[in-house]
């Protein structure tokens, strides 16, 4: 004998909608996309590298002493600019090109004016003058723009 419920059926359940674009449209806004973030990832990793320079002489700043800083500066612009524009640079000429490749006066005023001085005749700095010094260089590290 049979009951009315082994008449009962299950609901029909459609299959689900396929996730795959269904208009060439969408492929061409993927690829774009996908170019775009390409040429993004390309352009940051070439940035990176362009900068190692800046990374390491920012590594190296805190780890020198006092009188060997301007030798990191000058190192870190023969890094960045040809060996013509910034190997004979010394005295006010050199701190000229710092504070122009800078876009501020980073050096005009003491104590990284005497970064030269330190250099040369190893004049001793307090604590204070010292971190003033450092941190000047490191903003020029981080801040120097080179025109071609």
């Amino acid at each position: 004998m049979s009951t009315p419920l082994d008449k009962l059926h299950d609901f029909y359940q459609p299959p689900p909608p396929s996730w795959m674009p269904q208009t060439i449209g969408w492929y061409v806004v993927f690829a774009v996309a996908a170019a775009a973030a390409i040429w993004i990832a390309v352009h940051f990793i070439r940035k990176w590298l362009a900068n190692r320079y800046r990374r390491e002489a920012l590594r190296e700043l805190p780890l020198l002493p006092p009188e060997q800083i301007s030798a990191l500066l000058k190192r870190t612009a023969l890094a960045a600019w040809p060996r013509e524009k910034v190997a004979s640079l010394s005295g006010d000429a050199w701190l000229a090109f710092l504070n122009t490749s800078a876009g501020e006066d980073l050096f005009r005023a003491m104590p990284a004016s005497l970064i030269e001085e330190l250099a040369l005749r190893s004049s001793r700095l307090s604590s204070e003058e010292e971190q003033a010094v450092r941190h000047v260089a490191a903003t020029w590290i981080r801040r120097h723009r080179v025109q071609a």
